[in-house]
């Protein structure tokens, strides 16, 4: 006996419930409900709930939900207000900061809805919520670049009495459509109204509808763009897009025909390049640049010989649009890189002084072997929109937490 009490404090226990303020009581589930990818003017809906796992009854003081956008910048090269750095707090507070602890500041955010407040749970019960918020309008779209990066998230905060608030945040991808672009499509559609159908049973945002149709139009819109590309030797070719404008998953396809060329095109390659900028203003008098070219797609082709041939590059649905804001623009653009012979097409290929021009005989065409040659880049700006977030959905997976 006298044995069993000295060992009974190294039991670890109750170290164990020093770290967590007791036992595990209260579990907290939040989970989104969609596909995880919404446009901006969208609702987005979060799933919560409240289980007791305890054998007594648990109450929790508050708990709220907020949505904001959280902007972190690469302090050696871009600066801005708050820049990386973490925002400190206590660690007891109690208050609902929904960004406490994260690096950057805040963009945008959305006012703070209250679930509950002083909430019972008898053991074992359970109590469900939803949060439904619409994203703002006029930020940016979600963007991790290489110097700027803007995230989304949807932000849950709880507490129990006499204990330090907690708070789980659920990241989200967000899309925006171009304002230019709802502009330029600004006359509705005819649709045919529905007179059993009362107004206030209509949950679509008109201006996103609207937004959707632009999307729609300037996405299927088929415009043959022709470029005629020269060298100071003469004509290279001529290289041909179907539409200017291409939305997030699509092929980006072209030809090039070289049955006009005065020079000889040996070979060619296309890449597809995402260009991050940052602003003058925003730049760092130290930093030593103010772009990050990022590659995504190739396609390389020797033509030699060739009167016409095509290419196909895939956008990723993983990328970001192109956007612009008063720190940073991301744009796309089509480099090509063409190998250039420096003489005529005609004498890159000779008869063999071996073979035989008289009869029927066949003759025996020899390549030159050594060929000058010279490297001409060209390229050539194209506009990616966003897609429909059904095509681009990301299913995130349900967080949890423990009060």
């Amino acid at each position: 006996l006298i044995k069993a009490h000295l060992e009974r404090p190294s039991y670890s226990r109750p170290h164990a419930q020093s770290r967590w303020y007791g036992a595990v009581m209260v579990e907290v589930r939040a989970e989104l409900q969609g596909p995880g990818v919404y446009l901006a003017g969208e609702w987005v809906g979060c799933a919560i709930s409240f289980s007791n796992h305890s054998g007594a009854e648990e109450t929790i003081a508050w708990a709220g939900a907020q949505l904001h956008c959280q902007c972190c910048l690469r302090e050696d090269v871009v600066r801005g207000d708050g820049g990386a750095r973490p925002l400190k707090s206590p660690v007891t507070n109690t208050t609902f900061i929904p960004n406490r602890g994260e690096r950057g500041h805040t963009l945008l955010s959305t006012p703070t809805t209250v679930l509950l407040c002083n909430l019972s749970l008898q053991p074992g019960e359970t109590k469900s919520f939803m949060y439904n918020e619409r994203v703002p309008s006029g930020g940016p779209p979600s963007f991790g670049g290489r110097l700027v990066r803007y995230s989304y998230k949807v932000a849950i905060g709880a507490q129990k009495p006499n204990c330090p608030a907690q708070i789980i945040r659920i990241p989200f991808r967000l899309m925006t459509i171009p304002e230019s672009l709802c502009n330029a499509h600004s006359a509705p559609s005819p649709k045919d109204a529905n007179p059993f159908l009362a107004a206030e049973e209509v949950k679509e945002d008109p201006c996103l509808e609207l937004a959707l149709q632009a999307l729609a139009a300037e996405t299927s819109r088929r415009t043959s763009m022709n470029y005629t590309l020269k060298s100071s030797h003469g004509v290279l070719g001529r290289i041909s897009l179907f539409k200017p404008s291409y939305k997030l998953g699509e092929d980006i396809t072209g030809t090039f025909d070289l049955a006009l060329a005065t020079v000889a095109c040996l070979q060619f390659s296309v890449v597809l390049q995402c260009l991050e900028e940052v602003a003058k203003e925003s730049l760092q008098p130290s930093a030593s640049r103010n772009s990050v070219i990022t590659h995504h797609a190739r396609h390389t082709e020797c033509c030699h010989n060739t009167c016409q041939t095509h290419f196909a590059l895939p956008v990723p649905l993983s990328v970001t649009q192109s956007f612009q804001t008063s720190i940073v623009s991301v744009r796309w653009q089509l480099q090509f890189e063409f190998l250039v012979g420096r003489c005529p097409p005609s004498e890159l290929l000779r008869p063999s002084p071996t073979a035989s021009l008289s009869g029927d005989r066949a003759v025996l065409w020899r390549g030159l072997q050594p060929v000058a040659v010279d490297t001409m880049t060209w390229h050539l700006p194209l506009s990616v929109l966003p897609t429909l977030p059904t095509q681009a959905q990301h299913r995130t997976p349900p967080h949890t937490l423990t009060l």
